[in-house]
Protein backbone atom coordinates (compact mmCIF):
# COMPACT_ATOMS: atom_id res chain seq x y z
CA UNK A 1 0.00 0.00 0.00
CA UNK A 2 2.81 2.40 0.86
CA UNK A 3 4.51 1.62 -2.47
CA UNK A 4 1.33 2.44 -4.37
CA UNK A 5 1.02 5.75 -2.51
CA UNK A 6 4.61 6.68 -3.37
CA UNK A 7 4.04 5.75 -7.02
CA UNK A 8 0.89 7.89 -7.22
CA UNK A 9 2.70 10.83 -5.59
CA UNK A 10 5.59 10.49 -8.07
CA UNK A 11 3.20 10.29 -11.02
CA UNK A 12 1.34 13.39 -9.79
CA UNK A 13 4.60 15.33 -9.56
CA UNK A 14 5.55 14.36 -13.11
CA UNK A 15 2.12 15.37 -14.42
CA UNK A 16 2.21 18.70 -12.59
CA UNK A 17 5.72 19.46 -13.85
CA UNK A 18 4.81 18.61 -17.44
CA UNK A 19 1.73 20.81 -17.27
CA UNK A 20 3.75 23.67 -15.85
CA UNK A 21 6.35 23.29 -18.59
CA UNK A 22 3.63 23.27 -21.22
CA UNK A 23 2.38 26.68 -20.14
CA UNK A 24 4.48 29.41 -21.79
CA UNK A 25 6.02 31.95 -19.48
CA UNK A 26 4.28 35.30 -19.51
CA UNK A 27 6.13 38.57 -19.75
CA UNK A 28 9.09 39.60 -21.84
CA UNK A 29 11.46 36.79 -22.72
CA UNK A 30 15.15 37.64 -23.22
CA UNK A 31 17.56 36.09 -25.69
CA UNK A 32 20.57 34.38 -24.08
CA UNK A 33 23.87 34.61 -25.91
CA UNK A 34 26.53 36.99 -27.22
CA UNK A 35 25.86 40.16 -29.17
CA UNK A 36 26.88 38.53 -32.45
CA UNK A 37 24.67 35.54 -31.74
CA UNK A 38 21.79 37.96 -31.15
CA UNK A 39 22.33 39.65 -34.53
CA UNK A 40 22.61 36.28 -36.28
CA UNK A 41 19.40 35.04 -34.65
CA UNK A 42 17.54 38.23 -35.60
CA UNK A 43 18.55 37.80 -39.25
CA UNK A 44 17.53 34.15 -39.24
CA UNK A 45 14.14 34.86 -37.63
CA UNK A 46 13.47 38.08 -39.55
CA UNK A 47 12.88 40.07 -36.36
CA UNK A 48 13.87 43.46 -35.01
CA UNK A 49 15.85 43.69 -31.77
CA UNK A 50 14.90 45.31 -28.47
CA UNK A 51 17.79 45.98 -26.05
CA UNK A 52 17.34 46.94 -22.40
CA UNK A 53 20.59 48.71 -21.45
CA UNK A 54 20.83 48.77 -17.66
CA UNK A 55 23.21 48.96 -14.71
CA UNK A 56 23.14 47.13 -11.38
CA UNK A 57 22.69 50.37 -9.39
CA UNK A 58 19.87 51.92 -11.45
CA UNK A 59 16.53 52.12 -9.51
CA UNK A 60 14.25 52.59 -12.58
CA UNK A 61 15.98 49.59 -14.19
CA UNK A 62 15.04 47.45 -11.21
CA UNK A 63 11.49 48.75 -11.24
CA UNK A 64 11.10 47.86 -14.92
CA UNK A 65 12.34 44.33 -14.11
CA UNK A 66 9.88 44.00 -11.26
CA UNK A 67 6.75 45.75 -12.50
CA UNK A 68 6.72 46.02 -16.30
CA UNK A 69 8.72 43.34 -18.10
CA UNK A 70 6.90 40.43 -16.37
CA UNK A 71 3.44 41.61 -17.53
CA UNK A 72 1.57 39.42 -20.02
CA UNK A 73 0.58 42.29 -22.31
CA UNK A 74 4.21 43.40 -22.54
CA UNK A 75 5.33 39.89 -23.36
CA UNK A 76 2.58 39.45 -25.95
CA UNK A 77 3.76 42.57 -27.79
CA UNK A 78 7.52 42.32 -27.49
CA UNK A 79 8.00 38.56 -27.82
CA UNK A 80 6.15 38.54 -31.13
CA UNK A 81 7.79 41.66 -32.61
CA UNK A 82 11.37 41.55 -31.29
CA UNK A 83 14.23 39.46 -30.08
CA UNK A 84 14.64 40.96 -26.61
CA UNK A 85 18.08 41.35 -25.05
CA UNK A 86 19.50 42.66 -21.78
CA UNK A 87 22.83 44.47 -21.72
CA UNK A 88 24.78 45.62 -18.64
CA UNK A 89 26.43 48.87 -19.74
CA UNK A 90 29.27 48.48 -17.24
CA UNK A 91 30.28 44.86 -17.82
CA UNK A 92 31.75 42.76 -20.60
CA UNK A 93 30.91 43.65 -24.17
CA UNK A 94 28.14 45.90 -22.87
CA UNK A 95 30.67 48.70 -22.28
CA UNK A 96 31.65 48.97 -25.95
CA UNK A 97 28.11 48.45 -27.26
CA UNK A 98 26.67 51.13 -24.97
CA UNK A 99 29.39 53.47 -26.21
CA UNK A 100 28.66 52.67 -29.84
CA UNK A 101 25.03 53.72 -29.41
CA UNK A 102 25.88 56.77 -27.24
CA UNK A 103 24.03 55.48 -24.18
CA UNK A 104 24.30 58.15 -21.47
CA UNK A 105 21.38 57.36 -19.12
CA UNK A 106 19.79 54.25 -17.64
CA UNK A 107 17.73 52.46 -18.50
CA UNK A 108 18.03 53.13 -22.23
CA UNK A 109 16.03 51.05 -24.68
CA UNK A 110 17.50 50.49 -28.14
CA UNK A 111 15.41 49.28 -31.06
CA UNK A 112 17.58 47.88 -33.85
CA UNK A 113 17.27 46.03 -37.11
CA UNK A 114 19.10 42.74 -37.64
CA UNK A 115 22.17 44.60 -38.95
CA UNK A 116 22.44 46.50 -35.67
CA UNK A 117 21.23 49.82 -37.12
CA UNK A 118 19.43 51.95 -34.54
CA UNK A 119 15.80 52.62 -35.47
CA UNK A 120 14.42 54.13 -32.28
CA UNK A 121 15.39 54.76 -28.66
CA UNK A 122 13.69 55.53 -25.36
CA UNK A 123 15.05 56.39 -21.92
CA UNK A 124 13.82 55.90 -18.35
CA UNK A 125 10.95 54.12 -16.68
CA UNK A 126 8.21 53.32 -19.20
CA UNK A 127 4.61 52.41 -18.31
CA UNK A 128 2.99 49.71 -20.44
CA UNK A 129 1.25 52.18 -22.77
CA UNK A 130 4.50 54.05 -23.47
CA UNK A 131 6.46 50.86 -24.01
CA UNK A 132 3.82 49.67 -26.49
CA UNK A 133 3.95 53.01 -28.32
CA UNK A 134 7.74 52.80 -28.58
CA UNK A 135 7.42 49.33 -30.10
CA UNK A 136 5.06 50.69 -32.76
CA UNK A 137 7.42 53.60 -33.49
CA UNK A 138 10.33 51.21 -33.91
CA UNK A 139 8.38 49.02 -36.32
CA UNK A 140 7.50 52.00 -38.51
CA UNK A 141 10.96 53.62 -38.30
CA UNK A 142 12.52 51.10 -40.66
CA UNK A 143 10.13 51.92 -43.49
CA UNK A 144 10.44 54.72 -46.02
CA UNK A 145 13.27 56.92 -47.23
CA UNK A 146 13.74 58.61 -43.88
CA UNK A 147 14.99 55.45 -42.17
CA UNK A 148 18.48 55.79 -40.77
CA UNK A 149 19.61 52.77 -42.77
CA UNK A 150 18.53 54.25 -46.10
CA UNK A 151 20.09 57.63 -45.21
CA UNK A 152 23.34 55.93 -44.27
CA UNK A 153 23.33 54.03 -47.57
CA UNK A 154 22.86 57.21 -49.62
CA UNK A 155 25.60 58.96 -47.66
CA UNK A 156 28.04 56.12 -48.27
CA UNK A 157 27.19 56.25 -51.95
CA UNK A 158 28.34 59.89 -52.02
CA UNK A 159 25.19 61.99 -51.66
CA UNK A 160 26.29 65.36 -50.25
CA UNK A 161 23.73 68.04 -51.03
CA UNK A 162 23.07 70.26 -47.98
CA UNK A 163 19.32 69.53 -47.84
CA UNK A 164 19.96 65.79 -47.68
CA UNK A 165 22.71 66.26 -45.08
CA UNK A 166 20.44 68.38 -42.88
CA UNK A 167 17.80 65.64 -43.01
CA UNK A 168 20.39 63.03 -42.10
CA UNK A 169 21.68 65.18 -39.24
CA UNK A 170 18.13 65.63 -37.94
CA UNK A 171 17.59 61.86 -37.88
CA UNK A 172 20.91 61.28 -36.10
CA UNK A 173 19.94 63.89 -33.50
CA UNK A 174 16.58 62.19 -32.93
CA UNK A 175 18.41 58.94 -32.25
CA UNK A 176 21.08 60.71 -30.15
CA UNK A 177 23.88 59.27 -32.27
CA UNK A 178 27.26 60.82 -32.98
CA UNK A 179 27.05 62.91 -36.14
CA UNK A 180 30.68 64.00 -36.56
CA UNK A 181 31.23 62.39 -39.97
CA UNK A 182 28.02 63.78 -41.44
CA UNK A 183 28.50 67.24 -39.93
CA UNK A 184 32.04 67.34 -41.32
CA UNK A 185 30.58 66.58 -44.73
CA UNK A 186 28.09 69.42 -44.27
CA UNK A 187 30.91 71.87 -43.49
CA UNK A 188 32.78 70.72 -46.60
CA UNK A 189 29.67 71.06 -48.78
CA UNK A 190 28.85 74.64 -47.73
CA UNK A 191 30.58 77.75 -49.13
CA UNK A 192 32.75 79.34 -46.42
CA UNK A 193 31.05 82.75 -46.68
CA UNK A 194 27.58 81.24 -46.18
CA UNK A 195 28.78 78.98 -43.39
CA UNK A 196 30.03 82.06 -41.51
CA UNK A 197 26.56 83.65 -41.44
CA UNK A 198 24.87 83.91 -38.00
CA UNK A 199 22.16 81.47 -39.11
CA UNK A 200 24.61 78.79 -40.19
CA UNK A 201 26.82 79.28 -37.13
CA UNK A 202 23.76 78.86 -34.93
CA UNK A 203 22.90 75.66 -36.83
CA UNK A 204 26.39 74.30 -36.26
CA UNK A 205 26.17 75.15 -32.56
CA UNK A 206 22.92 73.23 -32.23
CA UNK A 207 24.23 70.13 -34.00
CA UNK A 208 27.81 69.62 -32.82
CA UNK A 209 27.88 66.36 -30.86
CA UNK A 210 31.63 65.78 -30.51
CA UNK A 211 34.84 67.73 -30.30
CA UNK A 212 36.54 65.93 -33.22
CA UNK A 213 34.51 67.99 -35.62
CA UNK A 214 35.48 70.50 -38.28
CA UNK A 215 32.27 72.32 -37.37
CA UNK A 216 33.50 72.97 -33.82
CA UNK A 217 36.76 74.52 -35.05
CA UNK A 218 34.93 76.67 -37.61
CA UNK A 219 32.34 77.80 -35.07
CA UNK A 220 34.89 78.74 -32.42
CA UNK A 221 36.96 80.62 -35.02
CA UNK A 222 33.85 82.73 -35.79
CA UNK A 223 32.27 82.73 -32.31
CA UNK A 224 33.06 86.39 -31.57
CA UNK A 225 31.19 87.49 -34.70
CA UNK A 226 27.88 86.25 -33.26
CA UNK A 227 25.33 88.68 -31.77
CA UNK A 228 25.37 88.81 -27.96
CA UNK A 229 22.18 86.80 -27.44
CA UNK A 230 23.28 84.15 -29.92
CA UNK A 231 26.63 83.91 -28.16
CA UNK A 232 24.89 83.09 -24.89
CA UNK A 233 22.63 80.47 -26.47
CA UNK A 234 25.46 78.84 -28.43
CA UNK A 235 27.77 78.80 -25.40
CA UNK A 236 25.20 77.09 -23.18
CA UNK A 237 24.48 74.46 -25.83
CA UNK A 238 28.13 73.73 -26.59
CA UNK A 239 29.10 73.48 -22.93
CA UNK A 240 26.27 71.18 -21.85
CA UNK A 241 26.05 68.97 -24.94
CA UNK A 242 29.69 68.66 -25.92
CA UNK A 243 32.54 70.32 -24.05
CA UNK A 244 32.01 69.29 -20.42
CA UNK A 245 31.58 65.59 -21.23
CA UNK A 246 34.44 65.73 -23.72
CA UNK A 247 36.76 67.14 -21.05
CA UNK A 248 35.98 64.26 -18.70
CA UNK A 249 36.48 61.69 -21.44
CA UNK A 250 39.80 63.21 -22.55
CA UNK A 251 41.03 63.05 -18.95
CA UNK A 252 39.75 59.50 -18.44
CA UNK A 253 41.42 58.26 -21.62
CA UNK A 254 44.69 60.16 -21.01
CA UNK A 255 44.59 62.71 -23.83
CA UNK A 256 46.05 65.93 -22.34
CA UNK A 257 46.34 67.84 -25.64
CA UNK A 258 42.67 67.26 -26.36
CA UNK A 259 41.72 68.27 -22.83
CA UNK A 260 43.80 71.45 -23.16
CA UNK A 261 41.96 72.39 -26.37
CA UNK A 262 38.57 71.76 -24.75
CA UNK A 263 39.52 74.03 -21.84
CA UNK A 264 40.59 76.73 -24.30
CA UNK A 265 37.15 76.63 -25.89
CA UNK A 266 35.49 76.65 -22.46
CA UNK A 267 37.42 79.76 -21.51
CA UNK A 268 36.18 81.51 -24.65
CA UNK A 269 32.59 80.76 -23.61
CA UNK A 270 33.07 81.42 -19.87
CA UNK A 271 31.93 85.08 -19.78
CA UNK A 272 28.36 84.13 -20.71
CA UNK A 273 28.12 80.81 -18.83
CA UNK A 274 26.44 80.22 -15.46
CA UNK A 275 28.12 79.89 -12.08
CA UNK A 276 27.73 76.07 -11.98
CA UNK A 277 29.28 75.92 -15.44
CA UNK A 278 32.21 78.01 -14.21
CA UNK A 279 32.72 75.37 -11.52
CA UNK A 280 32.78 72.69 -14.21
CA UNK A 281 35.47 74.59 -16.09
CA UNK A 282 37.59 74.83 -12.93
CA UNK A 283 37.18 71.10 -12.38
CA UNK A 284 38.35 70.40 -15.94
CA UNK A 285 41.36 72.67 -15.42
CA UNK A 286 42.25 70.90 -12.20
CA UNK A 287 42.15 67.53 -13.96
CA UNK A 288 44.40 68.87 -16.72
CA UNK A 289 46.93 70.41 -14.35
CA UNK A 290 47.10 67.11 -12.51
CA UNK A 291 47.75 65.23 -15.77
CA UNK A 292 50.64 67.49 -16.81
CA UNK A 293 51.99 67.96 -13.27
CA UNK A 294 51.54 71.73 -13.21
CA UNK A 295 51.25 71.66 -9.43
CA UNK A 296 51.19 75.42 -8.89
CA UNK A 297 48.16 75.87 -11.13
CA UNK A 298 46.57 72.72 -9.73
CA UNK A 299 46.70 74.18 -6.23
CA UNK A 300 45.59 77.62 -7.40
CA UNK A 301 42.55 76.13 -9.15
CA UNK A 302 41.76 73.79 -6.26
CA UNK A 303 41.73 76.57 -3.68
CA UNK A 304 39.56 78.65 -6.00
CA UNK A 305 37.08 75.76 -6.26
CA UNK A 306 36.87 75.25 -2.51
CA UNK A 307 36.62 78.99 -1.85
CA UNK A 308 34.99 79.66 1.52
CA UNK A 309 33.15 76.33 1.70
CA UNK A 310 34.93 75.38 4.92
CA UNK A 311 33.69 78.57 6.59
CA UNK A 312 30.06 77.44 6.43
CA UNK A 313 29.00 76.18 9.91
CA UNK A 314 27.77 72.60 10.15
CA UNK A 315 24.44 73.63 11.67
CA UNK A 316 23.82 76.02 8.74
CA UNK A 317 24.50 73.19 6.29
CA UNK A 318 22.06 70.87 8.07
CA UNK A 319 19.36 73.56 8.12
CA UNK A 320 19.74 74.08 4.39
CA UNK A 321 19.55 70.32 3.84
CA UNK A 322 16.27 70.26 5.75
CA UNK A 323 14.87 73.29 3.92
CA UNK A 324 15.60 71.84 0.50
CA UNK A 325 14.27 68.44 1.54
CA UNK A 326 10.97 69.90 2.75
CA UNK A 327 10.69 71.94 -0.43
CA UNK A 328 10.97 68.85 -2.62
CA UNK A 329 8.76 66.70 -0.37
CA UNK A 330 5.97 69.26 -0.01
CA UNK A 331 3.82 67.94 -2.90
CA UNK A 332 4.06 64.42 -1.48
CA UNK A 333 3.35 65.48 2.11
CA UNK A 334 0.24 67.42 1.02
CA UNK A 335 -1.04 64.60 -1.17
CA UNK A 336 -0.70 66.50 -4.45
CA UNK A 337 1.69 63.82 -5.67
CA UNK A 338 1.84 60.10 -4.93
CA UNK A 339 5.35 58.87 -4.18
CA UNK A 340 4.34 55.30 -5.09
CA UNK A 341 3.84 56.48 -8.66
CA UNK A 342 7.39 57.84 -8.94
CA UNK A 343 9.83 55.19 -10.23
CA UNK A 344 12.61 54.45 -7.73
CA UNK A 345 11.32 57.04 -5.25
CA UNK A 346 12.57 55.28 -2.13
CA UNK A 347 16.02 54.75 -3.63
CA UNK A 348 16.21 58.36 -4.80
CA UNK A 349 14.96 59.72 -1.49
CA UNK A 350 18.37 59.21 0.12
CA UNK A 351 19.87 61.65 -2.39
CA UNK A 352 17.50 64.49 -1.51
CA UNK A 353 17.80 64.21 2.26
CA UNK A 354 21.23 65.85 2.22
CA UNK A 355 21.48 67.51 -1.17
CA UNK A 356 23.20 70.69 0.07
CA UNK A 357 25.72 68.61 2.02
CA UNK A 358 26.22 66.50 -1.10
CA UNK A 359 26.84 69.59 -3.24
CA UNK A 360 29.49 70.94 -0.86
CA UNK A 361 31.02 67.52 -0.32
CA UNK A 362 31.42 66.93 -4.05
CA UNK A 363 33.62 70.01 -4.40
CA UNK A 364 35.66 69.16 -1.29
CA UNK A 365 36.06 65.49 -2.21
CA UNK A 366 37.07 66.12 -5.83
CA UNK A 367 39.60 68.77 -4.88
CA UNK A 368 41.06 66.76 -2.00
CA UNK A 369 41.34 63.74 -4.29
CA UNK A 370 43.15 65.76 -6.98
CA UNK A 371 45.62 67.02 -4.37
CA UNK A 372 46.11 63.56 -2.89
CA UNK A 373 46.82 62.04 -6.31
CA UNK A 374 49.17 64.73 -7.67
CA UNK A 375 51.00 66.46 -4.81
CA UNK A 376 54.16 65.12 -3.23
CA UNK A 377 54.04 63.84 0.34
CA UNK A 378 54.69 66.63 2.80
CA UNK A 379 53.27 69.39 0.58
CA UNK A 380 51.58 71.86 2.92
CA UNK A 381 48.48 71.92 0.70
CA UNK A 382 47.84 68.29 1.67
CA UNK A 383 47.07 69.46 5.21
CA UNK A 384 44.18 71.51 3.82
CA UNK A 385 43.13 68.58 1.63
CA UNK A 386 42.94 66.44 4.78
CA UNK A 387 40.67 69.01 6.44
CA UNK A 388 38.43 68.99 3.36
CA UNK A 389 38.25 65.20 3.30
CA UNK A 390 37.47 65.05 7.03
CA UNK A 391 34.63 67.55 6.48
CA UNK A 392 33.24 65.28 3.75
CA UNK A 393 33.35 62.38 6.19
CA UNK A 394 31.25 64.39 8.63
CA UNK A 395 28.75 65.52 6.01
CA UNK A 396 28.16 62.29 4.10
CA UNK A 397 27.10 58.75 5.04
CA UNK A 398 29.97 56.30 5.60
CA UNK A 399 31.69 55.27 2.37
CA UNK A 400 34.89 53.27 1.74
CA UNK A 401 36.13 55.80 -0.83
CA UNK A 402 35.95 58.65 1.68
CA UNK A 403 37.65 56.60 4.39
CA UNK A 404 40.41 55.64 1.95
CA UNK A 405 41.02 59.27 0.99
CA UNK A 406 41.19 60.42 4.61
CA UNK A 407 43.60 57.61 5.51
CA UNK A 408 45.86 58.40 2.56
CA UNK A 409 45.99 62.09 3.41
CA UNK A 410 46.72 61.37 7.07
CA UNK A 411 49.85 59.57 5.89
CA UNK A 412 51.02 62.08 3.26
CA UNK A 413 50.00 65.41 4.81
CA UNK A 414 52.64 67.21 6.90
CA UNK A 415 52.12 67.02 10.68
CA UNK A 416 50.01 69.75 12.26
CA UNK A 417 51.95 72.41 14.15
Amino acid sequence: MRSITIFIFFLTCLTTTAAANAVPKQGMQFFEGSWQELLDAAKKQGKLIFVDVYTDWCPPCKQMDKEIFPLKEVGDTYNSMFLNYRLDAEKGEGVAIAGKYSVKAYPTYLYLNAEGTLLHRAVGFQPVASLTAHAASAMSAGAGGSSIASLEKEFKEGKRDPVFLRGYLKRLAELELDNTTVLNAYVEAMPAAKLASPEELAYLGENISGIRSNALVFLMDHYNSLPAEQKKKTAASLYSKTLYNAAGMAWKEGRPLELKQVITYMEMLEPVLSVPQHAGINKSKMLYYGMVKDLAKLKETGYRMVGRTMDIPMDSIRREDERLYQQIMQPFLTGKQDSTKVPGFQEEKQFIINQYSRKLSTVLYETATAFAVSLDAGDTALADALLWAERVKLLMPPAPAIDSLVNKLRITAPPKN
